[in-house]
């Protein structure tokens, strides 16, 4: 049975989530805690699925609790409770959570969290791996990108589309901005899947202080990455296959969704080789590793599900998407597509499923598609690092 703990040192708030969370708990063990120290000791000899606490208590606060979750059980889930208000001085340790949610939280909300943190545990078998993107804070950034990205946010003169234009290009730091703005802290009245409207929502200032942040940039010895990896090319890829997703989409908002998932596809590639793990490392049996560890990371980092089922399912369309052309299928087709244009090793997973494409009713396109890809590289100047 899964196995929940709820930590805040206020007894009513504590009995106010025990009687929210009670109508929907099917599946869950959930036990409660007024003190972090007495929670870490039954975390010690009891294993937990998921953490749920409050930011401001003592002598332990909540950042300095998540801190030691992450270290003693990184597969443990983190989930964060922060009064109004907070954001600017919270930030530490909302980068630290996989979710943050405003007091008072809506239950229903709360228990949606709960049960896709539970679920997100069945996409990836490996206790390994789930201790390792556990562990893992946030994603690796090319520093050149950060560097860049640095000076143009300390830059008086600079716009948020300056900032945007910036961030589009790295992965590690777009998942942070998207985790920040869809948190509850913000109430956004639907999902954020643009970095551009998640850029002007937050501000220059808020934007500032995240890119700053010693969270999201990861300094990083890139001698520790295993040998045959670039996380510039993995940059330059993601690039490209977020263009020609963002071609496939035929109109603006759409386009922008397309453009992240594309962004994002690859991130468990990243991941991975961030806890010094190759793909081939794994075996053939184990299927598309990356593309499961991606869906797992920002299942927990509460990603818009339609990103979370394009990168999770990129090399199979047809197990999200069996009788339509959407966000997945479109994935699908821009990987594809950049790895044949780019001449890449011709690899089963990276191939093209024409029988899907003909299920959907798009497969006649793929000539015109193919066009446009061909021109959007060709435009963006995409280069392998």
């Amino acid at each position: 049975m899964n196995r929940l703990v709820v930590i805040d040192d206020e007894q009513f708030v504590l009995d106010a989530i025990r009687r929210q969370l009670r109508a929907g708990q099917q599946g869950w063990d959930a036990h409660y805690f007024r003190s972090p120290q007495e929670a870490l000791e039954f975390m010690g000899t009891n294993p937990t699925d998921v953490v749920l606490t409050d930011l401001n208590m003592g002598p332990m606060d909540g950042e300095s609790f998540l801190q030691s979750v992450k270290e003693r059980s990184p597969e443990t889930v983190r989930l964060l409770l922060t009064g109004d208000g907070q954001v600017k001085t919270s930030l530490p340790a909302v980068l630290l959570a996989h979710q943050s949610f405003s007091k008072p939280c809506d239950p229903l909300e709360l228990r949606r969290a709960l049960e896709r943190s539970f679920r997100a545990r069945t996409l990836f078998k490996s206790d390994r791996i789930i201790g390792q993107a556990g562990a893992l804070g946030s994603l690796p950034t090319v520093p050149e990108v950060y560097q860049e990205l640095t000076r143009t946010a300390n830059d008086p003169d600079a716009g948020l589309m300056d900032v945007a234009e910036i961030i589009e290009r790295d992965a590690g730091i777009s998942v942070k901005l998207l985790q920040l703005v869809n948190s509850s802290m913000f109430a956004v009245a639907q999902p954020v899947t643009s970095v551009r409207d998640a850029v002007s929502y937050l501000g220059m200032n808020l934007v500032r202080m995240l890119v700053l942040s010693a969270e999201v940039y990861q300094r990083f010895d890139p001698s520790a990455l295993p040998a045959g990896f670039s996380l510039e090319r993995e940059q330059v890829h993601a690039s490209s296959v977020a263009s020609i997703a963002r071609g496939l989409a035929g109109e603006r908002e759409l386009g922008e969704r397309f453009f992240l998932a594309g962004l994002l596809h690859d991130v468990g590639r990243t991941a991975l080789a961030s806890t010094g793990v190759l793909e081939s490392d794994l075996g053939p049996e184990v299927g598309s590793v990356h593309a499961a560890m991606g869906g797992y990371l920002l299942t927990l980092w509460g990603l818009p599900l339609e990103v979370v089922d394009a990168v999770a399912y990129h090399h199979e369309p047809s197990m999200a998407e069996p009788g339509h052309f959407g966000v997945v299928s479109a994935i699908h087709v821009a990987d594809a597509l950049a790895h044949e244009l780019q001449g890449e090793e011709d690899d089963v997973r990276t191939r093209l499923d024409e029988g899907h494409l003909h299920t959907v009713g798009v497969h006649a396109r793929l000539p015109e598609w193919r066009a446009m890809a061909e021109a959007a590289l060709k435009g963006g100047a995409h280069r392998a690092a």
